[in-house]
Order: C-alpha cells, then sequence, then structure tokens
C-alpha cells in the first residue's frame, strides 16, 4: 500500500493532514475521486482544492489552506507540485511493457544486423542491413529501420515510424506513430524549361540522447552532413524540420510548427504552435516565440521574447497591435480632417483679391 506519507518522502515534500491515507492512483484535480493523487501546479486551479474528491494534492509551498473552508483528505506542499507530480507517477505507478520482451515472428531482420539484448521487436518489423538496435529498445509494429542506422539502448520507437538509412538515433529516445525520421529534403533545382531538377539528399538525421519527437512529425534529412536535434528536445505532433536544421539543446517546439532549411534554433527555446521559422537563420539561447508568429530574420537576443508576424520583440509587437485597432478611426478622423482642410483652402480662395 502506498500513502500519502510514502509519497511525501520520495518528494521531500510537507505533509498537512493524514499522512496514512492510502493512495491508489492518480488523476486531474477536478476529476479525481477517493484514493487519488492530484496536484495544482497554477493558481488559477486552486479554487478546485474545496471541491475536488481527491485523497491528496500535491500543491506548491505559497498554498495558503487558510483561505479554503473545506480541503481534501491530505495536502503536500513542494517547490514543483507539477514535476514532484511526474516523479510520483513515475516511482509509484509504473508504465505496464508496451508490447512483450522478445522478437515477435513476423519481424523482418536483416541477418547483418545487431540486435541488443532485453529489446522488444513487434509484429512485421523491418530492419535493415547494417543497422545496430542497442540494449532495451523497444520496436513497436510495423516500425521500418533502414540500413546501417543506430539505435542507442533504451529507446522507444512506436507503430508506423519509419527511419531511414544512416541516421542516427541516441539513448531513451521517444518516437511516437506515424513520424518519419530522415525522409529526403525537398531539394529541386530550377531548370531552363522551367521543370525542376532533383538535388539528391546525402546527409542524414541525428537525434540525441533524450530527445522525444511525437506523432506525424517529419525531420528531413541533410542535403549534405547532417540534421541534428540535440539533447533534451521535445518535437510535437505534425511539426516539420527541414534539411540542415540544427535545434538546439531542451528546446520543446509545439504541434504544426516548421523550420526551414539550414537554420539554427537555439539552446532551451520555448517555440508555440503553428510558428514559421524560414530558412538560413538563427535564434538566441532561452527564446521564446508565440504561438502563431512567422520568424523572417534572425531572432538574436537571448531570452527574448518574439510574436506576430514578421515577428518582433513581444512588446513592440503588442503596441503595434494596440495602434492597428485604432486604425479604422484614425482613418475616419484623417478623412474629417483632409474634408476640412479642403473647405478652409476653398474659403481661402474666396478671400484671396
Amino acid at each position: 500500500m502506498i500513502t500519502v506519507r510514502d509519497i511525501a518522502q520520495l518528494l521531500d515534500g510537507e505533509v498537512i493532514g493524514d499522512g496514512t491515507v492510502a493512495i491508489t492512483g492518480v488523476a486531474k484535480v477536478e476529476e479525481a475521486g477517493a484514493g487519488m493523487l492530484a496536484f495544482i501546479a497554477n493558481p488559477k486551479y486552486e479554487r478546485f482544492a474545496e471541491t475536488t474528491a481527491a485523497s491528496c494534492v500535491l500543491v506548491s509551498r505559497t498554498f495558503d489552506p487558510s483561505k479554503f473552508s473545506k480541503l481534501p483528505a491530505a495536502l503536500i506542499r513542494l517547490d514543483d507540485p507539477y514535476a514532484s507530480f511526474v516523479i510520483a507517477i513515475e516511482r509509484f505507478m509504473p508504465k505496464k511493457a508496451e508490447i512483450a520482451p522478445g522478437i515477435h515472428p513476423t519481424a523482418v531482420i536483416d541477418p547483418t544486423a545487431v540486435i541488443g539484448t532485453g529489446c522488444s521487436i513487434g509484429a512485421y518489423v523491418v530492419i535493415g542491413a547494417g543497422s545496430s538496435v542497442g540494449e532495451n529498445v523497444t520496436l513497436h509494429p510495423h516500425v521500418v529501420i533502414g540500413r546501417d542506422v543506430k539505435i542507442g539502448r533504451s529507446t522507444l520507437i512506436y507503430a508506423h515510424v519509419t527511419v531511414r538509412e544512416e541516421c542516427v538515433i541516441g539513448q531513451r529516445v521517444i518516437i511516437q506513430p506515424g513520424a518519419v525520421i530522415g525522409g529526403d529534403g525537398f531539394g529541386f533545382a530550377p531548370k531552363k524549361d522551367r521543370s525542376y531538377q532533383k538535388i539528391p539528399q546525402l546527409g542524414i538525421v541525428v537525434l540525441e540522447d533524450d530527445v522525444e519527437v511525437q506523432a506525424n512529425t517529419c525531420i528531413d534529412r541533410a542535403t549534405l552532413g547532417e540534421t541534428r536535434i540535440k539533447r533534451g528536445t521535445k518535437l510535437d505532433n505534425l511539426v516539420q524540420i527541414a534539411h540542415n536544421v540544427t535545434v538546439g539543446e531542451d528546446t520543446v517546439i509545439a504541434g504544426s510548427s516548421g523550420v526551414a532549411g539550414s537554420t539554427k534554433v537555439g539552446n532551451r527555446n520555448m517555440v508555440g504552435g503553428a510558428v514559421a521559422i524560414t530558412g538560413h537563420v538563427h535564434t538566441a539561447d532561452d527564446v521564446k516565440v508565440a504561438g502563431g508568429s512567422i520568424a523572417t530574420r534572425a531572432l538574436d537576443e537571448p531570452g527574448a521574447t518574439y510574436s506576430g508576424y514578421p515577428a518582433k520583440e513581444a512588446g513592440k509587437w503588442r503596441k503595434i497591435e494596440a495602434a492597428s485597432r485604432s486604425l479604422p478611426d484614425m482613418l475616419t478622423e484623417m478623412r474629417e480632417v483632409k474634408q476640412r482642410l479642403a473647405a478652409l483652402e476653398q474659403e481661402l480662395t474666396k478671400l484671396k483679391p
């Protein structure tokens, strides 16, 4: 049995209330029932503290219980409730095995491929010649690994992912269903007859350790050299990373965003959904780009937040947006001023001898 006190000891938290209450599962604070562990990280959700049926809620150390007339059976105060909730899930409620260990009989593995110990390889997986798969790797059904691919240990690849030839996947990487790693970059040279000649895409993709790539994201191989996603970076669903792009460490890019060819994205960037970053530019470290923005030039101020089209420093963009809402009235006023000026000019003309 796992109790509130057990969780508090693991997380180095302070228990308020009954530490002997048993915890049997986890849930969102607004949906939790008896026996559930929940968390409140955003002050906007503190209102649920009085209505939740959870048996224990993780809260920040600034949470003030005296503001509420009714509270759950127990609270655990912590420095970071959100991060602590993740730790509690991993420790007390580990994920069940994805697929059975071993190699499914329908998998097609080239005799020259090397498979590490402890791997789980699902139905209809294909692994090409010369590829190496590290220890404890899980490949779900219908994964296709091309020739001479290298996959590090403890990596998890879900169904219908394709990793094309010679690409390198690090350790503890997670690739969600339908992603394509190492498809051809979009390289075509215009010809005199206005048709296009395909440019051979001879490079590779490198995903460093602890990268996560979400569903249906595409990371194109380099024309020459490599497209590289650095350690700890997370790419959301439907992200497009073009040829020869480098994305720095611990960067997050939200869904439906695209980074065009040869761009360098800095470390610890936070890129919102549906952002477009054009080719051959760069972003500084610790940059934030608001959702829906379009970056047409370098975003080169470390730690700055950018938004809009074309992307500008966020404070400047907000001022421009505020001013733009006044434009219709300003245009009306300008027309009125022009009409008055025209009338005044006519009167002045009449007064001339």
